[in-house]
């Protein structure tokens, strides 16, 4: 494959040109230069002409047949002409592959954010181990961003709490529930701070929420139109709180009930109903008739 076929495979639509390639037990190095026709400056946006300085960047990308994949990639150092501005000179970004600061490739990024999302810190780590990623847990969880809270509350709002560490610690999730998706995480299960969150965020016409008092308050402080639903599975959830919580209370009579009935002789069936019947099938009518065709030919 020639090195315009590695380009196409490795660096798809990104202007970069491979120079060399160097395989190794450990990995893969790919060297390879930017070859865009300029780059403007973060701060103001002015374009780069002159050109400052060459510099190498080396960059983790993801496994290539199995091996860790390393790109040495050649960049371009501008001055900013623009007296303006503070910045004298700035480093070209190749896009959709390099970012300002960073270690790990645009790709690469999505593939570790999405395992951050997915697993966590630890399993996510060992995943990426086996799969040789260069990436420990600490640098995962750092990949994890807050998402943007809405200004305005979803029309049907999900609220339920939830374990930071069972026994110890509670937390409070919202949920859009047409959405299916979280809107925002609350510290605590705290009516106070629930309340606060609807005052900042209106806009919720149904809230739909367990059975807990300090959510009801709640509601009732900060968004006195809204109405209450209970979800299917908290209804659930309390149906067989209840029947249990009662079969427990009645347990003595039911043994003894039960026990009552079993030793008890069982009551004549009245006008029993006929077995019921199935229509019979067409290898059932066919069996029957070579039965009777076989014991007709035995007869004769």
């Amino acid at each position: 494959m020639g090195a315009a076929g590695v380009e196409d495979v490795l660096f798809p639509g990104i202007d970069v040109r491979v120079t060399a390639i160097h395989v190794a037990a450990e990995g893969v190095i790919v060297e390879a230069s930017a070859c865009g026709w300029t780059a403007s400056c973060p701060d103001c946006g002015c374009p780069g002409r002159r050109i400052h300085s060459r510099y190498t960047r080396r960059q983790a990308e993801g496994p290539v047949v199995g091996r860790p994949l390393v790109i040495s990639l050649q960049l371009r150092r501008f001055f900013c002409e623009r007296r303006t501005c503070n910045r004298r000179t700035f480093a070209e970004q190749v896009p959709d592959l390099t970012e300002r600061q960073r270690r790990h490739s645009v790709g690469m990024r999505r593939w570790t954010r999405t395992i951050a999302t997915s697993l966590g810190g630890r399993p996510g780590e060992r995943l990426c181990r086996a799969l040789q990623l260069p990436a420990g847990r600490t640098h995962l969880l750092g990949l994890l961003t807050a998402p943007a809270v809405p200004e305005r509350a979803p029309r049907v709002l999900g609220v339920d709490e939830f374990a930071f560490r069972k026994g110890w610690r509670y937390g409070t999730v919202l949920v859009d529930v047409e959405a299916a998706h979280v809107v925002d995480v609350l510290p605590d299960r705290d009516a106070v701070i629930f309340a606060d969150w609807l005052r900042e965020h209106p806009g919720a016409e149904i809230i739909c929420r367990d059975r807990a008092s300090a959510y009801s308050s709640a509601v009732r402080d900060a968004a006195p139109d809204a109405q209450e639903v209970a979800d299917r599975w908290h209804l659930l959830a309390n149906l067989s709180s209840a029947v249990e919580k009662t079969c427990h209370q009645y347990r003595p009579c039911l043994r003894k009930q039960a026990e009552t009935e079993r030793v008890a002789q069982p009551r004549p069936i009245i006008n029993p109903l006929p077995p019921p019947t199935l229509p019979p099938t067409k290898i059932a009518v066919r069996t029957r008739d070579r039965y009777a065709d076989i014991h007709r030919l035995l007869a004769e």
